[in-house]
C-alpha cells in the first residue's frame, strides 16, 4: 500500500483514492491499477471496431492487438492521421488511418486477443476480448459491449470511462 502526501489526479494514476481525515490529507489508494479499458463494436461490413475513451485534448498515438495467451503480435499500427483514429475509433486491419503499419493483419484471427492503445503521458489504456462473444449483429449500430459485458452507446461508454476513470 501506497501513502501519498500529495493529491493525485486519479485518472492519471488509475486510483480510487480517499482522503484521510486523520492523517492530514494523506490519501490512499483503494483499488488496484487497473487500466482504462476499450469497448468493441463493429462496423458497418462487420469489421472488428474499437472505441478508446480519452479525455479531451488525448490523442491516441499507437494501437496493438496481440493474441491474448501467447502474446504473439496480430496488429500494430502508430502515428495516426485521420481524425476519427486520433480520437478513439479503430477499425482492425484498416491501416490507412495511420501512417505506419508495423505489423499487417494476420489472418485468421486468434479467438482470444489483447489489444492496448498508447496515449502521451496517460496511464495504460487496454483490455481483453474473446472475439466469438462479440455480437454481429452490433454492426451498422453505435453500440459497444462495455467493460462489464453489455451493450451500450458509444457515447455512453466514453461517458462511463471518463467518469470513472478520469
Amino acid at each position: 500500500m501506497y501513502y501519498l502526501s500529495e493529491p493525485v489526479d486519479p485518472c492519471k494514476n488509475r486510483y480510487d483514492l480517499e482522503a484521510d481525515q486523520k492523517g492530514g490529507g494523506l490519501r490512499v489508494p483503494l483499488a488496484d491499477r487497473a487500466p482504462r479499458p476499450v469497448g468493441i463494436g463493429r462496423t458497418a461490413d462487420g469489421r472488428y471496431r474499437f472505441v478508446v475513451p480519452l479525455r479531451a485534448g488525448e490523442p491516441v498515438s499507437a494501437f496493438e492487438v496481440l493474441e491474448h495467451q501467447t502474446r504473439r503480435p496480430v496488429w500494430k499500427v502508430s502515428q495516426p492521421t485521420r481524425p476519427d483514429t486520433r480520437q478513439g475509433t479503430i477499425v482492425l486491419g484498416e491501416s490507412g488511418g495511420f501512417t505506419q503499419q508495423a505489423i499487417p493483419l494476420e489472418l485468421p484471427l486468434p479467438s482470444n486477443i489483447a489489444v492496448s492503445a498508447d496515449v502521451p503521458d496517460a496511464p495504460a489504456i487496454g483490455r481483453g476480448f474473446l472475439l466469438d462473444e462479440v455480437p454481429e449483429d452490433l454492426a451498422d449500430t453505435d453500440q459497444v459491449i462495455d467493460f462489464d459485458g453489455r451493450r451500450v452507446s458509444e457515447e455512453e461508454f466514453r461517458q462511463q470511462v471518463t467518469g470513472e476513470y478520469c
